[in-house]
């Protein structure tokens, strides 16, 4: 028998940290999408450049947020954090334009659309659930690994069929992600990082829209 037991004083208490928690983590992700916007108006107008210094900039950062969070003040880490969303963004303008330069600007906007719908469904899923989603990580984890080797092989392995395979299965796992990561914010606490949390959503959103973006332009493609 457990020597713990749940006082219901406690309840309300442990409710208002997660809130805190929670309402941290959507004001860094609403503020890193402005960022994002601005970097993807800075990208487009720097030209194709912009993407070396997007993934040169992207990896650095999110690097940095992920091996040495621990030694940073919570400015300096918010100002990474920032400066993630901005390099994100900068490949992100170059991606649209890609779309738009082809006359698929309405495949951007459903893509942009079924994410966001897409987001809400499952974020409202996560949220309200009783199942823990915990248990999902491991293989999340490794569906990721498979997604990256998938993706270096799909560079000399030039087949539309096997890149349709690999944006339908990686919008499915970032699905996931989708849903893991929002419940780990459900179920945060004052001694979880929002920054880190935020970060986690940020990559599993973003990446879900590019999924979908492949795919529904793949789709589009098909039917000219």
């Amino acid at each position: 028998m457990s020597m713990y037991y749940d006082r219901p004083m406690d309840r309300p208490i442990d409710q208002a940290r997660r809130g805190t928690v929670q309402g941290q983590v959507m004001g860094l992700l609403a503020f890193a999408m402005v960022f994002t916007a601005g970097g993807a108006v800075l990208g487009r107008a720097l030209g194709p450049g912009a993407m070396i210094l997007s993934i040169v900039g992207s990896l650095g950062t999110v690097l940095a947020l992920a091996f040495a969070r621990s030694k940073m003040g919570s400015g300096v880490a918010l100002g990474v954090f920032y400066a993630f969303s901005v390099f994100e963004g900068m490949a992100l303008g170059l991606i649209i334009d890609s779309y738009v330069a082809r006359g698929m600007g309405s495949v951007v906007i459903n893509a942009a659309a079924t994410t966001a719908a897409l987001t809400l469904a499952l974020g409202s899923y996560a949220m309200t659930t009783k199942r823990d989603l915990s248990g999902m990580g491991t293989y999340l984890m490794a569906g990721l690994l498979a997604v990256i080797i998938a993706s270096l092989v799909s560079m000399f392995f030039q087949s539309t069929m096997f890149h349709f395979i690999l944006s339908a299965a990686s919008a499915v796992l970032f699905s996931g992600f989708v849903m893991y990561d929002l419940q780990r914010v459900r179920r945060a606490g004052e001694a979880d990082d929002a920054i880190m949390l935020a970060v986690g959503i940020y990559l599993s959103v973003f990446n879900l829209f590019l999924a979908i973006l492949r795919l529904f332009g793949f789709l589009s493609s098909s039917d000219e």
